[in-house]
């Protein structure tokens, strides 16, 4: 590796470190706001408040790295023009293709600590907030709710106990209305928590669970000695006793892809989190294939150069979005997770190829929005 493209990683680096630093930051500190109520009205430690908050830095970390590195690659190519640096290795017969090769090592470099993020460190930190969740529920419900008022844990579900003996709680009364489709109706002499391996548990003793659907005026009720209910049922937001897709490690999601096991319905949730998780990483290469198609030759106008800028934000976020849309949209197309990965180096690919054969009329003075024009203007001249 040559020295000028070692000094040109470090300056993508540095700058894309300091940019997903900044913009981290200004996402974590709303999400701790919104999470401010685990220590206002649930009774949290500060030290669980941070650990809860700080487990979603890895999601956010993921989405914004590739966004960073685009920012690495824009301000030092930038800087380049603006020092003059582009025209010195211009002069001295340097091709900007030749800047290709540190900007491919940094977004490689990008990708690979992308990819960490995506596959390994974010479904592990989204798996362990799962589990505090869970448990902060549990303890909400036994040390923070007061015995004899009847508490609304959030919209539509409603808690109630009589008194408290030693870790037991009597007289409970658990009504769910989440489901407009199906009341469900708990109501126990007793009821404890248990917590175990599997997760956390609110064991309901001599009762009975009331279920009632608009469908049918008489309720359906089961009486019971035991009923495990879990927690995970009472946590805002989620019905659901099982991890979803996105909860769940990355080795996880390829064996149940494999196994084909899962529903219909199931198996499309699992294909579309492990083409996220795949396809993520690789969007640096087109951003590093735009940046240098739009601001990796000299320009001398300020001008030329911020709308080179605009227009490589752009179109990386036009890439992005329909890498979005084809994951959301496209799961009914035949080796759609094969396709959905290689998206982004397709466009990789295909920004290369335009830039190799219409660079320089794209570096030219008059810009891209003269160079599109024309391109649309010369077929419908030769028609008429």
């Amino acid at each position: 590796m040559s020295l000028i493209d070692r000094y040109l990683i470090r300056q993508i680096g540095a700058t894309s470190l300091w940019a997903l630093l900044a913009l981290s930051g200004v996402i974590w500190i709303s999400q701790a706001l919104h999470d401010i109520d685990l220590m206002t009205t649930q009774g949290q430690s500060v030290l669980k408040f941070f650990t809860m908050t700080l487990l979603t830095l890895p999601a956010m970390a993921a989405i914004i790295a590739p966004v960073a590195l685009l920012i690495g690659f824009i301000v030092m190519l930038n800087r380049l023009n603006a020092e003059s640096e582009l025209a010195v290795l211009a002069s001295a017969g340097i091709s900007s293709f030749r800047l290709l090769k540190p900007l491919l090592i940094a977004a490689f470099i990008g990708s690979l600590f992308t990819g960490f993020l995506t596959l390994k460190l974010m479904p592990e930190s989204i798996n362990l907030w799962r589990v505090m969740v869970t448990q902060i529920r549990s303890d909400f419900l036994t040390k923070i709710v007061k015995a004899g008022r009847f508490n609304e844990l959030e919209a539509n579900v409603i808690f109630h106990y009589r008194e408290r003996a030693g870790d037991t709680l009597l007289g409970l009364f658990i009504q769910d209305k989440r489901d407009p489709e199906l009341v469900l109706v708990y109501v126990a002499e007793r009821g404890r928590i248990v917590n175990g391996a599997s997760g956390n548990y609110l064991v309901l003793e001599n009762g009975s669970v009331q279920r009632e659907t608009p469908r049918n005026r008489d309720a359906s009720i089961v009486a019971f000695q035991r009923y495990a209910l879990d927690l995970t049922q009472l946590a805002p937001g989620n019905g659901e006793i099982t991890y979803s897709p996105h909860e769940r490690l990355t080795f996880d999601l390829l064996q149940s892809y494999q196994s084909g096991r899962e529903t219909r319905a199931d198996m499309i949730r699992i294909e579309t989190e492990l083409a996220d998780r795949f396809a993520t990483p690789l969007y640096v290469f087109p951003f590093a294939c735009l940046a240098l198609a739009f601001i990796g030759r000299p320009r001398s106008a300020r001008a030329h150069r911020l709308s080179a800028i605009l227009y490589t934000i752009l179109f990386a976020a036009l890439i992005r979005v329909g890498g979005f849309i084809l994951i959301v949209n496209g799961k009914d197309l035949p080796f759609y997770l094969e396709i959905a990965i290689a998206f982004p180096i397709v466009c990789a690919v295909l920004i290369f190829v335009m830039d190799a054969a219409f660079g320089h009329q794209l570096a030219r003075r008059e810009g891209i929005a003269d160079f599109i024009r024309n391109m649309i203007s010369k077929p419908s001249e030769q028609t008429s």
